[in-house]
């Protein structure tokens, strides 16, 4: 039996919170009504990320693009309490000194409006561009001084409209260009909040047992830079991981910018293994936040050349010019833990069922612990929140079962465990995350690891006293509907007709078929309970 010793160190780091890249975020016009509430809104607010990152904060952002950003917001961002980071795709060029300064200060102007006209509070960080863009993608990444130019711009803006948006540099993506960190230390550190890179591995296999220590030095290389500095810390922006190289497929017409791990049911399963020990190594190493790419897919390509007419084109092209840069209508961007495609599929993809517990249980604002497993191949990472609740994750990445026992005085009750078992995936096709599959004891918990897999320990929960039941359910014109529960605990509901799951959702209506069929619906609360 193996021994997994935890404890709080005498001055443990801070976690920032971890989330997505929400990229979808500005189709927010163009997405249907059930595949919001059903899917996006209800799986975000079950997950409750503890960070965010979009694209918006445009120089030529509308003010129905931002109104509808606020709107999306309302719904997501604000329930769960989340800081966002916003940037651009890719800055517009320009030419003049006198062209850069209105362009920083029209970005002000639409921060200003978001943030106190609209009241979304949570726009935590900006950067000028991501990944050092302007009109070509890196371009900066050969011109720093113009990079920090275009930051000192907007330094300036910002203070002078009193906005408390910190500024993240550099953006950089690949370990190749994080030296732009070192750069950006030693000639911006002033205006500069913390740092923020990227990074897509594609050197490592999905098996490479080599991959957890090499991605811990490097974070670690980096953090210790930046915390060195003056305290700054350090975000990984945009993370995730890919099947070899290019990142890009060009072909006849179009782009695929795809996770080629995900396009595989196997292969997707699996990639939750590595994206797992990805972020415990950056957490153990002491990244603050970070936030995989990406939390949906972006919907298939659609050129509609800014169309009025009215319906999908029309919405689509309010959208369009705020989402990826040139491309958008010939550019697949099939990233995400949800599917988006044209003939209605928004289902969850295998790894949501690896990582998003993770994402629920590792919470922001909590406090690192230290765990050693004492075996090489069982990756290993635990926070403490501040009301005393504990979350351990392990990935096992023996090939064999491995019997442990988690040796700590810091849990105060019984631990709920949650399994995540590539070969046996808990899948559920509404995204709703897999229940409890056993609990052990507070005082010498012993557990059998299946091999190959990663499993949560967590005394981060409450209790229900008994099943909350909607009532007032009624059936008009083909859609069920019902009252809110009153309980302050609630996340979601689930609909079932008979026996049968039929939908989870954040609304209090659902489309049916049969309007003869035995309904019922479930409050789910923030813990999982129904």
């Amino acid at each position: 039996m193996q021994t997994v010793k935890i404890i709080k160190s005498r001055y443990p780091q801070i976690f920032g919170g971890m989330g997505f890249n929400n990229i979808e975020a500005m189709m927010y016009p163009a997405i249907e009504k059930e595949h919001f509430d059903q899917i996006l809104c209800k799986c975000y607010r079950e997950v409750a990320p503890g960070f965010m990152r979009t694209f918006a904060g445009y120089f030529d952002q509308t003010k129905e693009s931002m109104d509808a950003f606020a709107e999306y917001y309302e719904r997501m961002q604000k329930v769960t309490d989340t800081p966002i980071f916003l940037t651009t795709t890719r800055a517009r060029v320009n030419f003049t000194e006198e062209e850069m300064v209105d362009y920083c200060e029209k970005v002000a102007d639409k921060l200003a409006y978001m943030k106190n006209e609209k009241g979304m509070k949570h726009l935590r960080y900006y950067c000028f561009s991501g990944e050092m863009s302007e009109g070509d993608w890196g371009k900066l990444m050969q011109d720093l001084p113009r990079y920090k130019h275009y930051q000192e711009l907007l330094y300036r803006a910002f203070k002078k409209r009193e906005l408390d948006t910190g500024l993240l540099a550099t953006e950089a993506t690949g370990y190749h260009t994080w030296d732009t960190m070192d750069w950006a230390i030693r000639h911006m550190n002033a205006i500069t909040e913390d740092y923020s890179l990227h990074i897509y591995d594609n050197s490592h296999k999905l098996d490479d047992l080599t991959f957890y220590d090499f991605f811990y030095a490097k974070c670690n290389e980096q953090v210790m830079k930046a915390i060195k500095n003056d305290g700054k810390r350090l975000i990984l922006a945009e993370m995730g991981i890919q099947d070899g190289i290019p990142g890009l497929t060009y072909q006849n017409g179009s782009v695929a910018d795809v996770c080629r791990f995900f396009l595989d049911p196997k292969t997707c399963a699996y990639s939750a293994l590595m994206l797992v020990e990805m972020a415990f190594a950056a957490i153990n190493a002491g990244i603050y936040a970070f936030a995989y790419w990406s939390y949906a897919d972006l919907p298939d390509p659609y050129s509609c050349a800014y169309s009025s007419k009215p319906g999908y084109a029309q919405k689509w092209g309010e959208c369009e010019r705020f989402l990826l840069p040139g491309t958008t209508d010939i550019r697949y961007n099939k990233w995400g833990s949800f599917r988006w495609e044209d003939d209605g599929d928004y289902s969850p993809k295998e790894v949501w069922f690896g990582i998003g517990p993770m994402v629920k249980l590792f919470k922001r604002n909590s406090k690192v612990l230290t765990v050693d497993t004492g075996d090489k191949n069982l990756r290993s990472c635990g926070i403490l929140n501040r009301d005393g609740s504990v979350s351990i994750g392990i990935v096992n990445r023996n090939a064999e079962p491995t019997e442990i026992t988690l040796d700590s005085a810091l849990f105060n009750k019984e631990l709920r465990v949650y399994e995540y078992d590539p070969d046996n995936v808990p899948y559920n096709q509404f995204g709703d995350l897999q229940g409890v599959c056993a609990t052990v004891p507070a005082e010498n918990p012993v557990y059998t690891l299946k091999g190959n897999s990663i499993t949560f320990f967590t005394t981060d929960y409450q209790e229900k006293a008994a099943p909350v039941v909607a009532e007032g359910l009624a059936i008009q014109d083909g859609t069920l509907t019902w009252k809110p529960v009153s309980d302050p605990n609630h996340c979601y509901y689930r609909v079932f007709a008979g026996d049968t799951q039929i939908a989870s959702t954040v609304a209090c209506d659902l489309p049916v078929t049969d309007e003869t069929a035995h309904y019922r619906v479930l409050s789910v609360d923030q813990w999982g309970n129904i």
